[in-house]
């Protein structure tokens, strides 16, 4: 991506490093309301909200089950790729290189067997590279990381990984006869025919979410569409199914949203809707991407814009709208620094959504412009409850002070050991990749909504780590106008360790966890968490511990890796209707693997 940044950052207050509680100062930065809309903040560029509905179709209906009890009558073979020649590498607007002041924070305490009160979790491994891989019978690519989702509810944990997708009962049991992959699940080609050599369609970037009010199952991915040859085109698209019951193992009815052109005047042509994550509050079913051009040769460069869609939750569910359900976009022009990654918040079981003013889900993003940052914004879509009849939301953002938070630029180290792919190359022990820090999980829980991200600090012995942020935020809208607080803050670290991608999820009770993977020259990556009691997080818990190094091709120079793997992109959590908090992250067993990656997920199970 290009690297030179523009636009001014908003005044902040002078960032704190370790927990805080404050109510800080807001500043309305946009609002945009239906039909007329305009955002102006710092920028003459305009947004807008465009009744998008022609895009969206109804176009199969998929049982799940059945799927799952057929193999594919394509046989194995060693034809045509084995890594997905158009895999994309990560993307972001272009950041201010301006220098930093690390903070220097108090590590966070790892629990040990002397622990008073021991915690009640338990969990299993979820699914792998080899599942993945091997899924429709092996007609599928290599690819890392596992970006993966997870959904729970009426007995059922449905996981997604990258490309593939299970469903297990709350003890671990597998519930389908295999594991299945996205292309099967959408009811699309094959990612790759390998008797033929033939290239389909290869989803990615899944996530997922249980909804109680409707006892529905949402499974949602995207994918560039390209020749049978392989070769990208400029087209892409977004696949979402919603299941018919409560079943995750049932019949889901399949949608496709056609994102190609956005049919916005942006005048930025074919684009694609990268790092995809929805939420849903009463009425609306909302989808949050990050667009990014694709160029002529069907390689992507240049960041358009963030988007959200809106569609109605009750006309996804029954089909009410016919082939077409109603959809509005919401273009977001990178105007303020805040407009990248605006991470749409879900409600869990047990505390209501957003209900005055006819409805509001809400969203968090951080500001995007220089190396370190000390600020997030809250947005609103007001108004949710007009998706069922006519459309008429507003959207508002509050920005709100912070601590600092940095952006990761030394790669996360690792304990050595078995690893026979780097051997074989004869190439030194990889790193892993820290990501950045933009928002990566939001949960809006009993009024307060709680966000994280990634960071970097200096530990104890001064040494650069990763480390995981999070925020509690309250909130409120007062006669049609959005404000928030800042409530509590935090900084997870442990000095000669990395703590990568955590996701939060906090039940009705404001009790839950954060998950993150931990590694570092003392530990393979491991699955890891903390607990949220109220307002403040408790010590490093391991729920599984790994066995062996990273050891996948992404880092390797024979593959057009620079030393440092893909990792992530993102880790998962929600909740169960008992309050219990169920979260997946990725770490690296002593399990049967591939000969290009060896990493697998964790799903741990915590009763707070």
């Amino acid at each position: 991506m290009k690297t030179n940044s523009f636009f001014l950052s908003i005044s902040r207050l002078a960032p704190h490093p370790t927990f805080a509680r404050a109510a800080t100062r807001t500043v309305i930065l946009a609002a945009l309301v239906l039909p007329i809309c305009s955002l102006r903040a710092q920028s003459t560029k305009l947004a807008s909200a465009r009744d998008f509905s022609s895009s969206l179709e109804s176009v199969a209906t998929v049982n799940v089950s059945e799927v799952a009890k057929t193999r594919s009558n394509v046989d194995v073979s060693t034809a045509g790729r084995e890594i997905n020649p158009n895999h994309h590498p990560v993307l972001r607007p272009p950041i201010r290189n301006v220098g930093r002041v690390f903070s220097r924070v108090p590590p966070t305490p790892r629990a040990t067997a002397t622990t008073n009160v021991p915690l009640m979790f338990r969990g299993f491994t979820g699914l792998t590279h080899l599942d993945q891989r091997n899924a429709r019978n092996g007609n599928q690519f290599s690819t890392e990381p596992p970006d993966q989702a997870i959904a729970v509810g009426n007995g059922f944990v449905l996981q997604a990984i990258n490309s593939a997708l299970n469903v297990y009962d709350t003890n671990g049991v597998q519930k389908l006869t295999r594991p299945l992959a996205l292309s099967e699940f959408f009811g699309l080609p094959a990612g790759i025919n390998r008797t033929t050599g033939t290239f389909g369609v290869f989803p990615g970037d899944p996530v997922a979410l249980f909804d109680t009010d409707t006892s529905r199952w949402f499974v949602l991915a995207w994918a560039q569409l390209n020749k049978s040859d392989g070769t990208p085109l400029r087209q892409s698209r977004i696949f979402l199914g919603v299941s018919q019951t409560s079943d995750p193992t049932g019949v889901f009815t399949i949608y496709t949203l056609n994102t190609t052109d956005a049919t916005d005047p942006d005048g930025a042509g074919p684009r694609i809707p990268d790092f995809p994550h929805i939420g849903l509050d009463r009425y609306g079913f909302f989808i949050s991407i990050n667009e990014f051009a694709i160029l002529p040769d069907g390689s992507f460069d240049g960041f358009i814009d963030a988007a959200i869609f809106a569609i109605s939750k009750q006309a996804l569910v029954t089909g009410s709208s016919g082939a077409h359900p109603g959809i509005t976009r919401f273009a977001l022009p990178f105007n303020t620094g805040f407009e990248f990654t605006v991470f749409p918040a879900n409600t869990p079981p047990g505390t209501n959504p957003f209900l005055a003013n006819g409805g509001a889900e809400f969203f968090v993003s951080s500001h995007f412009v220089n190396n370190t940052e000390s600020s997030l914004a809250v947005w609103a879509l007001i108004n949710t409850k007009s998706l069922d009849t006519i459309p008429a939301m507003s959207l508002q953002m509050v920005a709100v002070n912070t601590q600092a938070f940095n952006f990761p630029t030394k790669s996360a180290d690792q304990k050595d050991g078995f690893r026979p792919l780097g051997a074989s190359l004869n190439e030194p022990l990889e790193t892993l990749d820290p990501g950045d820090f933009r928002v990566v999980s939001v949960v809006y829980s009993a009024g307060r909504l709680w966000a994280t991200l990634d960071s970097e600090i200096t530990d104890q012995n001064g040494a650069q780590r990763s480390a995981a942020e999070f925020f509690a935020l309250s909130p409120k809208i007062a006669g049609g106008t959005l404000s928030a607080t800042l409530k509590a803050q935090g900084i997870i670290s442990e000095t000669g360790a990395n703590l990568l991608y955590p996701a939060i999820a906090v039940n009705a009770q404001n009790k839950g966890g954060i998950v993150f993977t931990l590694v570092g020259p003392n530990d393979f990556p491991s699955s890891a968490f903390v607990p949220i009691n109220g307002l403040t997080a408790g010590a490093i818990h391991i729920a599984r511990a790994g066995n062996e190094p990273e050891d996948g091709f992404t880092g390797y120079a024979a593959f057009g890796g620079s030393g440092t793997a893909r990792w992530g992109d993102y880790s998962a959590a929600g909740v169960d209707s008992d309050g219990s908090i169920w979260m997946a992250t990725e770490y690296v067993p002593d399990l049967a693997r591939t000969s290009l990656a060896n990493w697998s997920t964790y799903i741990t199970r915590f009763q707070p």
